[in-house]
């Protein structure tokens, strides 16, 4: 019998947006559901035939992280295609259905009702949804569950029936200070975003971390419309502060720590996989920044599944990875298809299985990696499974590197679990 799961506060919620950027973005606006499918017909010769297995995703690929998050449903539909040309799920083709929520949460909940109602579908896989905890609930009633994709969202550390594909939030913080700790730093600045009150929750949750590591923390806020950031960058050097948190959508990273630069202020940028993006690489005074990981480095591919990942958008969609806006999010819809792929080899799935049989093949994995995508990831009944490791890598030379040869930088299960409560407890969670 499952617990019930955790309730986490609205701020943790909060500060999961503001690391994905959103917290400086305005409302989505009206949005439209579009669905689009990739069925068997996707299969070469050599590939898998007959009825297929259904599963579903839902997307924010029209909402404020649309250059983001745009070509999700594209890359998890070249999964589909890969799947399928390779034999397929245990023998049989996949199908996807997905739909767009605009990061709408009406619209989410109607998609999520669409999909397990009229779709039938066992799983839905690789969610880059950033409304999902207005439609975790109907899914939890109905026994489907969610595999992978965004793993900063709150539902894959709070929710039993939400299963991670890489290292989820409360982790991703606790390397983003360990890796301030490494860089010498006595004081961590945090610029965060004026536009959005619940963007404060996020110096309580660093300073929660960094004070045990024998840091402080200094903070200023910042408005993404101001026309320099001359003022708060000043008041961080004063301060001391040497290594750098810009909790603000990322496309104003850049333009704080140009204008930190102008004034002779070159603290380490420490960011987040979350906001990483690749026009960063073309900056010099973002060379030499460090982030901390949910997934291995996405271009890596000296990792087999980056490799595998690369290859199928170089055959099935070539424009993603070859735009400037190929992201590290990209990677999140990927890996939840093979952790929905190791989970249904697990189980022996069939497209007479049910969401059920599912679930005990995820729940018999142990430390399934994904190929090297993922940290060791387990799945304990009635409780979300929570990774104790996160990837690092650094931009340089213009380009993302991996860092600790993309191997994940672990800490002891106890540990993470004090992390966790700890966390919840300083967003009021």
């Amino acid at each position: 019998m499952r617990r019930p799961f955790l309730r986490a506060g609205g701020a943790v919620l909060a500060v999961a947006l503001t690391l994905l950027g959103l917290a400086a973005c305005g409302s989505s606006g009206s949005t439209t559901a579009a669905s689009s499918s990739a069925t068997s017909s996707s299969a070469t010769s050599s590939g898998s035939q007959g009825v297929p297995i259904k599963i579903g995703t839902i997307c924010s690929c029209s909402g404020p992280l649309a250059a983001s998050l745009g070509s999700s449903i594209t890359v998890l539909q070249s999964w589909v295609q890969w799947t399928n040309a390779n034999g397929g799920i245990n023998g049989h083709p996949v199908q996807l259905f997905a739909y767009d929520d605009g990061q709408n949460p009406t619209t989410a909940l109607a998609d999520a009702k669409r999909l397990v109602e009229q779709d039938k579908v066992v799983a839905i896989v690789g969610t880059m949804s950033l409304v999902s905890a207005n439609w975790a609930k109907y899914v939890d009633s109905a026994g489907i569950p969610v595999v992978g994709g965004q793993p900063v969202d709150t539902t894959f550390f709070t929710d039993p029936n939400f299963y991670a594909s890489g290292t989820t939030l409360p982790m991703l913080l606790q390397g983003e200070v360990a890796l301030a700790k490494a860089s010498g730093a006595k004081t961590i600045g945090v610029a965060y975003c004026a536009e959005t009150p619940v963007c404060a929750q996020l110096p309580p949750i660093i300073t929660a971390l960094a004070t045990p590591m024998g840091m402080k923390v200094s903070t200023q806020e910042v408005s993404s419309t101001a026309a320099n950031y001359i003022a708060p960058c000043l008041a961080l050097k004063k301060a001391g502060a040497t290594a750098l948190f810009t909790a603000v959508n990322s496309d104003v990273v850049p333009r704080v720590v140009d204008s930190c630069a102008q004034q002779g202020y070159k603290p380490i940028n420490i960011a987040s996989s979350a906001t990483t993006q690749k026009s960063w690489t073309t900056d010099p005074n973002l060379n030499g920044s460090v982030f901390a990981a949910t997934n291995a480095v996405y271009t890596d591919t000296s990792v087999p599944g980056v490799k595998d990942f690369m290859d199928a958008l170089q055959k099935y969609a070539p424009s993603v990875p070859s735009s400037p806006e190929f992201s590290y999010p990209l990677l999140y819809p990927w890996a939840g298809g093979q952790l929905f792929a190791a989970a249904a080899k697990a189980a022996n799935l069939t497209p007479a299985s049910t969401s059920a049989d599912l679930i005990r093949g995820l729940h018999s994995l142990t430390n399934e990696t994904l190929d090297g995508i993922a940290p060791p990831l387990n799945f304990p009944q009635g409780s979300p499974g929570f990774p104790n490791c996160y990837f690092t890598g650094s931009i340089t030379g213009g380009s993302f590197v991996a860092n600790n040869s993309d191997k994940p930088v672990c800490i002891p299960e106890a540990q993470a679990q004090a992390l966790l409560q700890g966390i919840l407890k300083a967003s009021g969670g």
